[in-house]
């Protein structure tokens, strides 16, 4: 029949067309989403551009950062330096006290020995029957002692050698420079003296009774004979002469004394105020 032909091809049209519908409808979303996909890899690149003002707040930022952190390190480095600086002065305190003892002692001792000198040089300008040999050997014997002067440098030489001068103040490192400066003068001054002491010695050797001057030098009982042998005016002015001479020494080495402690004491006054010292 012609109707039972055509039927088939109905429905053979209409599942055709449900199946191209379906297709379709599968298709369509992965088409979008590949679509809003490309729209994500594509974001805009037109920023907005930042005003010169913010580059300027960015930059002094950085700037007051560094800066503060520089000041912070060297705030740090100057509390620690000034740490170490109190623990040299006083070791430094601790050396002038002692030089300055030593400086004390040598100047009583510069005082002793001149008198002796001028009593000394008042009885060799008396006729030699005049002389009294007890006070003449009494009087000689200090001639031929010596207290030198040694500074206790060990603090210092330690600053030096080790660059932490550079702790103190200026004024303090000039008084400590001008410290170790006069002690080269002092020292001079002493090998002087030294010097002219073992050029009077041939005298002494030939005419005194060393015996007796060791007598007196060590507080001992003097069971020896005083003799004083040269009584040539010519012997005894050369006499007069060197012992002039170490009087001279002496003096010399008494005003270097003094500049010494001078010195010590305006160094020891400033490192007491500085650091607070006793």
């Amino acid at each position: 029949m012609p109707e039972d032909q055509n039927m088939p091809k109905h429905v053979q049209t209409e599942e055709s067309t449900l199946d191209i519908t379906l297709s379709d409808s599968t298709i369509l979303p992965s088409e979008t989403q590949s679509t809003n996909m490309e729209v994500h890899h594509h974001p805009d690149l037109h920023h907005r551009r930042k005003h010169w003002k913010e580059y300027f707040l960015e930059f002094l930022m950085i700037f007051l950062a560094v800066c503060l952190g520089f000041i912070a390190e060297n705030i740090r480095e100057h509390i620690s330096e000034h740490r170490n600086a109190r623990i040299l002065a006083q070791s430094m305190l601790e050396d002038l006290k002692k030089d300055t003892a030593s400086l004390h002692t040598g100047v009583l001792f510069s005082g002793m020995k001149l008198k002796s000198v001028d009593i000394l040089i008042s009885i060799l300008h008396t006729p030699h029957a005049e002389w009294n040999d007890t006070i003449f050997y009494n009087n000689i014997s200090p001639l031929f002692v010596a207290v030198p002067f040694n500074t206790t440098d060990g603090t210092y030489d330690q600053m030096k050698t080790s660059g932490t001068l550079r702790y103190f103040n200026q004024s303090h490192v000039n008084l400590m420079n001008a410290y170790a400066v006069q002690f080269k003068k002092t020292a001079l001054r002493d090998e002087g003296e030294d010097k002219g002491t073992w050029l009077l010695a041939p005298y002494i050797f030939d005419n005194i009774n060393l015996e007796v001057m060791y007598d007196i030098r060590f507080n001992k009982p003097i069971t020896h004979e005083m003799y004083i042998k040269f009584t040539d005016k010519a012997v005894v002015d050369k006499f007069i002469n060197m012992v002039m001479m170490i009087k001279t020494f002496r003096t010399r080495s008494l005003q270097e004394y003094k500049e010494q402690l001078m010195i010590a004491d305006k160094l020891i006054e400033a490192l007491k105020k500085e650091y607070h010292l006793e």
